[in-house]
């Protein structure tokens, strides 16, 4: 049920016209090899967050997602989070600011599965 949710409200976020361009199949990288495949196309991004963020006990989300064809983002899923639930939405929101250019290496603009993981809080 919990799937179906965070499904149903990132279909919403991210707008349900949205269609992944599936040239190829995807297969799964992990964070540390991403570049190999795909580069961020800038250095940084922002969003803004709740008022009550200052509030919330440090922790970090693990979010899966695809990387298509044209470098957008689609289908991010919480893998992980800590406090459970406490950032899910600040995780997510991040995923979606994210864009992607291939590497010199990726010519064929290979699909990849990727979980990238978001530490959050005053420490970090």
């Amino acid at each position: 049920m919990k799937n179906t949710i965070v499904t149903l409200v990132v279909a919403l976020l991210l707008g349900c016209s949205s269609t992944p361009n599936l040239s190829s199949e995807a297969f799964e990288v992990s964070a540390e090899s991403l570049n190999e495949h795909w580069e961020m196309k800038s250095k940084s991004f922002s969003f803004s967050a709740p008022r009550n963020v200052a509030k919330r006990p440090n922790g970090y989300v693990k979010v899966r997602y695809l990387i298509d064809s044209d470098g957008k983002v689609f289908n991010p899923e919480i893998i992980e989070s800590v406090p459970e639930g406490v950032w899910d939405d600040q995780g997510l929101k991040a995923v979606k600011r994210m864009e992607y250019k291939p590497s010199e290496s990726n010519v064929d603009k290979k699909l990849v599965y990727v979980t990238t993981e978001f530490h959050f809080g005053n420490s970090v």
